[in-house]
This record gives C-alpha cells, structure tokens and sequence, in this order.
C-alpha cells in the first residue's frame, strides 16, 4: 500500500528518481491505495498523469474531472489534488512530477513566464484529450520526457531539461498568452489545506473535530461540508483512515508491538485500533503483520 510523506510545510516529500534532477517518473495502479483513492495532498513540483488503461477521477482544487485512456492532466504547483477511482475501478497510470527549479535560467525568465504560470488560477489544472490538437501535441512532449527520463540513457539529462523546457512553453503559449493571466487563492482550499496539514501533523494526539475545524479558521459545520465536498469522507473518518495508514508504516518495526503502534497513531486501545484496522484493510493488524513479514 503506497504512503505519503509530509515535509514541515505540509507539503509532500518528493522522492526523485536519482538526487542528481528533480524529476520522479512512476507507473502505478489505483489498486496500490486504499480504497483505490491516494491521499490529497499538494506538492511544489508540476504533475503530469497519463491514464494507461482503466478510468480515474482526479480531484484539483475545488474541481473534479474524469480522465479516460489516453488522455492526461497537467496539476500546477501548490495544487491540492489527489486522483480516486471511478466506480471503483482500476486505473494503471503513469505519473511524472518535475521541479519547477529546472526551468530557472535568470530572474528574468522566472518574473516572466515561470512565476505568471504558476500563480495563473486558469492553470490549476488542465485537462489534455487527443482531440484538441495543441493538447494532443501536449501529450506528445509527455510521453517523450517521461521516456527520457523514466530510462535515463547516457545525457538523459541534458534532453529531459530541454524537453521539459519546450513542454513548459507549449503549455504557457496556450493558456496565459491565449487567456491572460489571473490570480487568486480560494479560502476553502487555504481551510482544507491548513486542516489536511493539521491532522497529519498531530494524528498521533488526542484531536477533535473542533479542534480540526480551528486548523482551518471555519466552524465545525462548514469543516464537515469541505470534507465531504472535496474527500468525500468526514474529518474524523480522513482522520482514522490516515491513522491507519501510518500503522502500516509502522509494521515494519519488529521492535514494535500492536499496541505501540496504536498508541503512536493516536488510538485510544490496541481494541479499538484493531477494530478500525479490520475494518479498513480487511484484516486485522497481526495478520496483515503476518503478510509483510513472509
């Protein structure tokens, strides 16, 4: 089961595929995550999905879209996103994030196309189909980079930069020089942000919803409205199911019994961590143990 890890700012911690670029290339399946929806989060880095077989909806601040085989999704930086199943279906994926910091040449270049494009709210998301010629060219320079960089041949280096370099400006000459620029930050996705980095910095304590809803500056009500709106689950539900995830986590730790791990992931009991844990995953906490450690 695939996992998150959260920086101090809140944001993911992106694991590159070598220390030397920032570019992470993954081909993964819905299946891999629990109840086949990964996580929400948000990272700096620029997220290009290509949906391989299969069907997934893809959450991106605020908005919901549905991707079929063939197409894609660009994710801007800082966007708070996360991709589910549809219909609880399967969906093999290929996923590709890339730093901003590779298309940095001089204060120039980032005043003036690099910074625009990622504050521009037209460019949140941007759904890429065949049938549009400039997104169909756009998904072109996708597969390309992520080749490129996926199998990282002999000055695959230099060719990802430049690639990158042509995707960044066929994506900036069709929407910002098209559509103009425009700013602005939602105050529910600010809520939902603070309140996501609140649980996943204090889930090991004894947290409440009201405490929850305080994170985001919003009443208990509109906190349970965002998240059910935005992660279809309620806060004390994100909250236990993160909870358990980060049990798993801890699986690996020999040193560890079940009820050190329920204790270290905020669980009242060892019974009731067993309970939920059952409930979620399938099976219980010695069992699922039992699996990782054949």
């Amino acid at each position: 089961m695939m996992q998150l890890n959260v920086a101090e700012n809140l944001s993911e911690i992106v694991e590159y595929d070598t220390p030397y670029l920032p570019i992470r290339t993954r081909q993964s399946k819905l299946s891999f995550f629990h109840n086949r929806s990964a996580s929400c989060h948000w990272h700096n880095d620029l997220e290009f999905i290509l949906i391989v077989d299969g069907s997934m909806n893809y959450f991106v601040d605020g908005e919901n879209y549905t991707l079929e085989k063939g197409e894609g999704i660009f994710v801007n930086s800082n966007r708070l996103h996360y991709g589910y199943s549809n219909k609880n279906d399967d969906c093999n994926f290929l996923v590709m994030l890339l730093s901003p910091s590779l298309l940095v040449r001089n204060s120039y270049i980032e005043n003036k196309y690099i910074k625009p494009f990622l504050q521009d709210s037209n460019s949140n998301a941007i759904v890429l189909r065949e049938q549009i010629p400039w997104q169909r060219e756009a998904l072109q320079y996708i597969k390309v980079l992520y080749e490129t960089s996926h199998h990282q041949e002999d000055g695959y280096e230099l060719m990802a930069i430049s690639q990158f370099e042509l995707l960044f400006l066929h994506l900036y000459k069709n929407t910002i020089a098209k559509n103009g620029f425009q700013t602005g930050h939602s105050k529910e996705i600010t809520a939902i942000k603070n309140m996501l980095g609140f649980i996943q910095t204090h889930y090991a304590e004894n947290i409440s919803l009201q405490d929850i809803s305080l994170a985001g500056a919003i009443c208990r009500s509109k906190c349970c409205a965002l998240f059910k709106k935005s992660l279809k689950k309620t806060p004390i539900g994100y909250l236990t199911d993160y909870r358990i995830q980060k049990s798993i986590e801890f699986m690996t730790n020999n040193n560890l019994n079940i009820t050190d791990i329920s204790i270290a992931c905020g669980f009242n009991s060892s019974n009731y961590f067993s309970e939920m844990f059952k409930k979620t995953i399938g099976v219980s906490p010695t069992e699922y143990r039992k699996t990782i450690n054949q």
